[in-house]
């Protein structure tokens, strides 16, 4: 019988694959005229060089034009960076979001959106972020096409669920974040 320090090399390297860090934070979200604004701070415990790198490789993935996903509840919500949007129309994105939101949802979604007609809403939305000391900073604005009105009940919402403390969960290509308001 092998144990783990006899495994072969090739299990050890999957290894870290499959811990994949988790990035928790705090969120403070303020409506602006624009947009809405997200500051995530690390949360407790959380070590604050892992936090800062994280939220650069985060940034550094949207303005590489990949979208973030983000849940709350049965809520989703697809971010981009103007990288991203100048993409879009060949990568057909939009099509592909009901899809991978069951996916994302943590199966969070999965149970609550069965009964509510398939087609769950989803925002889309622009994001820019940027590190701000110890912060990273979001500011979503609608995409083209979402009308304005609609995008502040959807971040209205969205806050509500996460003062009532529901986390929540964002992913950017693998890389997975749980942010909460306490």
């Amino acid at each position: 019988m092998m144990n783990a320090m006899q495994m072969p090399m090739s299990a050890n390297t999957m290894m870290p694959m499959m811990g994949m860090p988790m990035m928790m934070a705090t969120m403070q979200c303020d409506m602006q005229d624009d947009g809405m604004m997200c500051k995530m701070m690390p949360a407790m415990g959380m070590d604050m060089t892992m936090f800062r790198n994280s939220a650069e490789m985060m940034a550094m993935m949207m303005n590489c034009g990949m979208p973030m996903m983000m849940h709350c509840g049965n809520m989703s919500m697809m971010c981009m960076s103007q990288a991203g949007m100048a993409m879009m129309p060949m990568m057909g994105m939009m099509n592909m979001m009901p899809m991978m939101g069951m996916g994302m949802g943590m199966g969070m979604g999965m149970g609550m959106g069965m009964g509510m007609g398939m087609p769950m809403p989803s925002m889309k939305c622009m994001m820019e972020c940027s590190k701000q000391g110890d912060a990273m900073m979001c500011k979503m604005m609608p995409m083209q096409g979402m009308n304005m009105e609609m995008f502040k009940n959807c971040c209205a919402l969205m806050t509500k669920m996460m003062e009532c403390g529901m986390p929540m969960m964002m992913s950017c290509n693998g890389m997975p974040m749980m942010c909460c308001t306490c």
